[in-house]
């Protein structure tokens, strides 16, 4: 079977870098006309590129799924390689270098607090080891609640989180798979598994506020399509201290499962009997940014440091 690396080696050459920058386009936004604007060709002239493109990679790479187009799965590996390299390349003719261990730069980080307690330890204490002199402002951003036109004013270069929706011209990439599980004091005496959807509707339930809603509105919009509702004791603007309160009480809560395996003995995890979305990680940047090689670097370290949880994660027991 032929790998993605051997149908770039045998046609980069084909290419050009505009080329290689529209194409990067074409896989992050899967819009031809927009793309044609943003690089300054007609919708035919993209399209003719398109085809080209097809040609010299071997495959489709974007493919119309009822009003829209998806990539394939040699568009997919495409994209993170194009991703990776593309910066590095455009930072060539810049003529930019970057030096962490002696560069008083700033990063803005936007981030939801699921993945600032998932993330940030790590990521801070490896960036302040490798670029000491670097400074970070964190803002904590609910889900669903982002400000879009904050995104492109310059307020944050990168964002994490459950990212459902980004201005197209953002690059996104994922980060760490997630689920979301039921928590429950060690100790607590009526819960049985398997649950059923009537055991858990049943349960004194933590909550997060409403006006900040991702997992509850998911959980009750699946019980109201079940005609249930569950009973919501407590409501809390921030999850974090979801944990500390199931864990002294017979309440229980939806949680991030990585989150819920750092908790300790007190908190048991359970498998809740609902079906919706898993919440996995991800990073998203501005276009302004793209090439940076201060971003390039930060967004690597960031990648470094994903890997390593993946690994913890596997071989963590259970």
């Amino acid at each position: 079977m032929v790998s993605m690396s051997d149908i770039l080696s045998a046609n980069i050459r084909r290419l050009d870098v505009g080329a290689l920058i529209a194409l990067s386009k074409l896989l992050a936004q899967r819009n031809v006309s927009r793309v044609a604007r943003e690089v300054g060709l007609s919708q035919p002239a993209m399209s003719h590129l398109l085809a080209r493109l097809r040609t010299a990679f071997g495959d489709e790479l974007l493919v119309r799924d009822g009003t829209g187009l998806v990539l394939t799965a040699a568009g997919a590996q495409l994209q993170a390689r194009l991703e990776a390299a593309l910066p590095h390349l455009l930072g060539v003719f810049a003529g930019e270098t970057f030096d962490p261990a002696s560069s008083f730069v700033h990063f803005k980080l936007g981030i939801t607090d699921h993945a600032g307690q998932v993330l940030l330890p790590g990521l801070l204490a490896e960036l302040h080891e490798r670029a000491p002199r670097a400074t970070v402002s964190v803002a904590v951003i609910p889900n669903r609640q982002t400000d879009l036109s904050a995104l492109d004013e310059g307020r944050y270069d990168l964002r994490f989180g459950w990212l459902r929706s980004l201005p197209p011209q953002w690059h996104r990439r994922k980060l760490l798979d997630d689920r979301i599980v039921l928590i429950a004091s060690a100790d607590h005496p009526g819960l049985s598994e398997p649950m059923t959807i009537e055991d858990f509707a049943a349960l004194d339930h933590v909550a997060l506020e409403s006006e900040r809603p991702i997992y509850p509105n998911l959980v009750d919009r699946y019980l109201a399509s079940c005609g249930l509702q569950r009973r919501v004791v407590v409501r809390v603007s921030h999850f974090a201290i979801a944990p500390s309160i199931v864990a002294g009480t017979r309440m229980v809560a939806m949680f991030p499962e990585r989150l819920a395996r750092t908790v300790g003995p007190g908190i048991r995890i359970i498998e809740p009997p609902l079906d919706f979305p898993d919440p996995n990680l991800s990073m998203a940047w501005h276009p302004r940014v793209h090439a940076s090689v201060e971003s390039v670097w930060l967004r690597q370290l960031v990648v470094d440091q994903c890997q390593r949880l993946r690994v913890a994660g596997e071989a963590a027991p259970g």
